[in-house]
């Protein structure tokens, strides 16, 4: 009584010990789908190494379409800087703003003129001689 399994007809009373073996299957198969498939690739790969040999023949046959341009210097740009002449502002001449900037210039000059480096701040010289007793 054959069992199916998957769609393949399995019988419990098999002789697995006769067999064919891989090759005895093989053998039957006609050689014609491998004969095509071996003539198949070999005339695809003539078509590529015949492109190939077009495309690097192409390249160095090709003349130089696009020759150098030519060094020429670039002119240098003017620089046309045109004032607009305003109306000054308000605090311009009031005289609280010009006491505070003249503040700030006299602030700023002794802060540049100050000396920064205190002496008498430098930490004291220490004893690196260090022995431990046992």
């Amino acid at each position: 009584m054959p069992i199916e399994v998957n769609s393949v007809e399995i019988n419990p009373d098999q002789d697995f010990e006769n067999l064919p073996s891989v090759a005895e299957k093989f053998a039957n198969k006609p050689k014609i789908a491998k004969k095509s498939l071996i003539v198949f690739v070999s005339i695809f790969g003539i078509f590529l190494l015949s492109l190939l040999a077009l495309v690097i023949f192409l390249s160095f046959n090709q003349k130089n379409v696009n020759p150098p341009a030519e060094n020429k210097p670039t002119p240098t740009p003017t620089m046309e800087i045109k004032e607009e002449i305003t109306t000054p502002s308000l605090y311009a001449t009031d005289a609280a703003i010009l006491k505070t900037e003249e503040e700030i210039k006299n602030l700023d000059q002794e802060l540049q003129n100050a000396d920064l480096k205190e002496t008498n701040l430098n930490p004291p010289n220490l004893d690196w001689q260090i022995e431990f007793e046992k």
